[in-house]
Order: C-alpha cells, then structure tokens, then sequence
C-alpha cells in the first residue's frame, strides 16, 4: 500500500508541477498581444515490468490552447490590426515555414519588410514575406489588401500593392510551436476571404489574470499536500526499517 501511495503522490507531484508551469507562462503573457493561453492536458500511462501490473502514472500530453479572443483595444494606429473573431495571420517562422498568429502590431524594416512587433515577417497568400518599396502612407484594408502612394508619385496617387495572408483552419488542428507561433498540422495555411481584420486596433491576451492567480494558489497548495504525503510514506518505511516494496 505504500508503494501505491507514493505513485499517487509522485504522479500528483509531476502534473501539479506541469499546471503551474503552465500558469506561470500565462501570467507573463498577460499583457502579451493576442496571447492564447496554454492549457496543460495529462494522460494516464500504464507502468510495465514485473510488481506493476496496477500501476498507472499520469504523464502530459500535447498542450491546447484557449482560443477565445480577447479584448480589442483601440490604437489608431494604421499598421495596428485585430483578427475579427475567428481567423489567423499568416508569418514566416524563424525555420522559413509558414506560421500563424494574431498579432497584428505589425512594422516596416528598414529593407521594407512587413514584420509583426515580434520580428515576424508578414506573408502574402503566395506564402511569401511581403516586402514594400518605399512608401508615403500605408493602409491595410479589413481583408488584409495593402494599399498606398509610393515615394516619388502625387499622394493620390494609390497602388495596390500586397495582401496578407488571412486563413482559418479548423482550432483541433492547430498546435503551438516553441517560438510562441501555431502551426497547422493539416499542412499549408490557404487564404479564407471570410477572415477580416480590424484595422487601427490590437487584439490583447486571453489570459484571465484573476483566474491565473487563483489557480497558481490551488495549485501551490495541492503541490505542498502531495510533498507532504511522500514524505509521510518514506518517514512511514524508514520507521519500520524495510526498504520500499513495488509489489
């Protein structure tokens, strides 16, 4: 029975650990646009090998994310825009694939590379980095046309110029990536005319502060009861002088 209560408690240990990693990583992103908070999802796996036939760990699976959109802030500004409910921008990752994110705080390089805040390069529907030539004014209509009068020609004088990959696969399909992007495991994001996007305004995180807190003090406390229970067990077997069995 000792053997079994230290699983449970070992088992509790690793996936409190894991939610209040996840918390702790909404938490900074709480002011992090367009942030879509991590949740944790665990599964049992089965232990195997001789004195374990019921015994079950609990080990993490892929992580999810919250996808509700959060709050839209008005900026004003004419490279700021916000994904209108459901929809992706599409970005070049640091790897040269096509990623997707809703940050739409975007700038101009130097080289007049369209890059969200982040130093992601914006990718038209060809799945290529839009680059600009040198411009007098910029506007990014709610399809995401680029549009505006080249240095040199009458400030009426407006061309079209580029349009930003707007897309919007099924949620189950998408994955986060370790650079903070999401990936869509279907393959390459294609353009959905149905996406529009709100222009002058920026998308805020997702992440519940109050609720984040909330759960980071649940979690602290059940981490100290299962520290607690393991070391109640290993106090318990070393009291009775025998070694900790497995069967």
């Amino acid at each position: 029975m000792s053997a079994q209560l230290l699983y449970v408690a070992s088992s509790g240990l690793n996936a409190t650990m894991d939610q209040i990693t996840a918390t702790t990583n909404n938490l900074a992103n709480a002011n992090t646009t367009a942030f879509k908070a991590q949740r944790p999802v665990f599964q049992s796996q089965q232990l195997y090998g001789q004195g374990l036939p019921d015994r079950v760990d609990v080990k993490p699976a892929q992580d999810t994310a919250n996808f509700a959109p959060g709050a839209i802030d008005q900026t004003g500004r004419n490279l700021d825009v916000a994904v209108n409910g459901k929809g992706w921008i599409g970005v070049q990752a640091p790897d040269g694939t096509v990623a997707l994110t809703r940050n739409g705080s975007f700038t101009i390089s130097p080289t007049g590379m369209l890059q969200t805040s982040d130093g992601h390069p914006v990718v038209g529907g060809s799945g290529a980095p839009i680059s600009l030539p040198p411009m007098q004014s910029v506007t990014i209509g709610q399809d995401g046309t680029i549009s505006g009068a080249l240095v040199g020609q009458p400030a009426d004088q407006v061309a079209t110029l580029n349009r930003i990959l707007l897309t919007n696969p099924p949620e189950n399909t998408l994955q986060r990536r370790p650079d903070g992007l999401f990936s869509d495991t279907n393959g390459k994001p294609t353009p959905d005319a149905k996406v529009k996007l709100q222009v002058g305004a920026l998308e805020t995180s997702n992440a519940d502060t109050v609720g984040m807190m909330m759960s980071m003090l649940e979690n602290t406390r059940t981490f100290q009861m299962q520290t607690e229970l393991v070391h109640l067990v290993l106090n318990a077997q070393q009291s009775q002088g025998t070694p900790l069995s497995l069967t």
